[in-house]
């Protein structure tokens, strides 16, 4: 029957697999994945650790990781056996001498077997009074109410207290802030077309398809023609305005910037 060794290295050699693979897959040191294969049990650092190193590369190679566990206790029986088989030297016999006299005393019979139960019972008393003078000294250091001297009554002497007088903290004024220009952004829900001018000068013209989002800044006077007023969300420096018409309408709006204000040229409403 083949052994545990060479079950191992066919496995390893139709899986075509190296030490280095098998050491990064399985996290075995190599030098122990060869001396599973060589059967070398010794090089290992203890039973249960060979054990477990034979385990995870027999499933590793796709084997029956518990019939070779049942192989290698077989096989550390095996050696302990034949380790304990040592060859008993006979004692060298004394020459026979003539019997001497000797007084007879009596003998205490010692039964040897019940050290172990003497030995334990004493033990037991030792534990037994450590846990007594531990309860003892915990019901004394916890439960004993501490004894105070008496102190001769203490004068306080009021002193009065200025009352303090209130601190006025002027917060500054907010500087107002002063638009300069205009920054354009445009969503679209539908497709549109548009075109887009800035004091006069034509800057942008193309459609738009629902999700596109375009912004443009720094501008100062704002022509905006839309072929679908109603596809279009138009926000001015963050200000988000109604929609500029229906669905499918066509709608041309001018905003502009005077004094650090926004206007709708068409209405001379400001917008804030």
């Amino acid at each position: 029957m083949e052994g545990i060794g060479g079950i191992l290295r066919d496995a390893r050699e139709r899986k075509d697999a190296t030490f280095e693979q098998i050491e990064e897959a399985t996290k075995i040191k190599k030098r122990y994945l060869l001396a599973l294969e060589l059967e070398e049990w010794d090089q290992l650092p203890g039973k249960v650790y060979a054990k477990g190193f034979l385990r995870t590369y027999a499933r590793f190679l796709g084997l029956d990781d518990q019939s070779l566990s049942d192989l290698f206790e077989l096989a550390m029986a095996g050696k302990d056996k034949e380790q304990t088989k040592e060859p008993v030297k006979a004692a060298p016999q004394a020459e026979e001498q003539p019997p001497k006299a000797r007084p007879k005393k009596k003998r205490r019979e010692v039964d040897l077997h019940n050290k172990p139960k003497i030995k334990m019972i004493y033990i037991l008393c030792l534990l037994s009074a450590l846990v007594l003078a531990f309860c003892i000294w915990a019901y004394q250091t916890y439960h004993q109410e501490p004894i105070e001297a008496e102190k001769p009554p203490t004068q306080h002497i009021v002193l009065p207290q200025p009352e303090p007088k209130p601190v006025v903290v002027e917060e500054p004024e907010p500087e107002p802030v002063v638009l300069t220009s205009i920054t354009l952004q445009l969503t679209a829900t539908e497709a549109c077309w548009l075109r887009l001018k800035d004091q006069g000068e034509q800057i942008y013209e193309n459609t738009m398809r629902g999700g596109d989002v375009l912004e443009f800044a720094e501008l100062k006077e704002i022509e905006i023609r839309l072929g679908n007023a109603g596809g279009v969300v138009m926000t001015l420096n963050g200000l988000e305005l109604p929609l500029m018409g229906k669905s499918g309408q066509i709608v041309t709006k001018y905003f502009s910037i005077a004094d650090g204000v926004m206007y709708d040229d068409e209405t001379g409403e400001a917008l804030s």
